[in-house]
């Protein structure tokens, strides 16, 4: 199924395919969010949440980058990923949602949020 790639700076990428969407998640360059739908209704997303201080600081040694929030949308229900995850773990769910795998969905707990 064709996916749409949307980042802050980058707009919309239709019929996003693997390598693209490696080569836009790779660099920080995108923007602060980035979401991958294949419809208005069904997606995966991910935000930058950087702010000063000294948990975003300590993230960032720990883990050599910016803390990121990420969620999805299935059948009306929105899910966010518990904690804060790192810019490659996105990128890796990312890839794991547009090849269709379970991948994205086991490596992480999901807790439903409120629409």
């Amino acid at each position: 199924m064709p996916m749409t790639l949307t980042t802050e700076d980058l707009g919309d990428v239709p019929d996003v395919n693997a390598a693209t969407l490696d080569e836009l998640l790779a660099s920080d360059a995108f923007g602060k969010f980035a979401a991958l739908s294949a419809s208005d209704e069904e997606f995966i997303q991910a935000s930058n949440e950087w702010e000063p201080g000294a948990a975003c600081a300590a993230f960032m040694q720990a883990h050599g980058s910016d803390p990121w929030v990420m969620e999805y949308r299935e059948r009306g229900q929105q899910f966010r990923a518990e904690g804060q995850v790192t810019l490659e773990q996105v990128r890796q769910a990312f890839q794991s949602y547009l090849l269709g795998g379970s991948e994205w969905r086991t490596a992480f707990a999901w807790s439903e949020i409120a629409l």
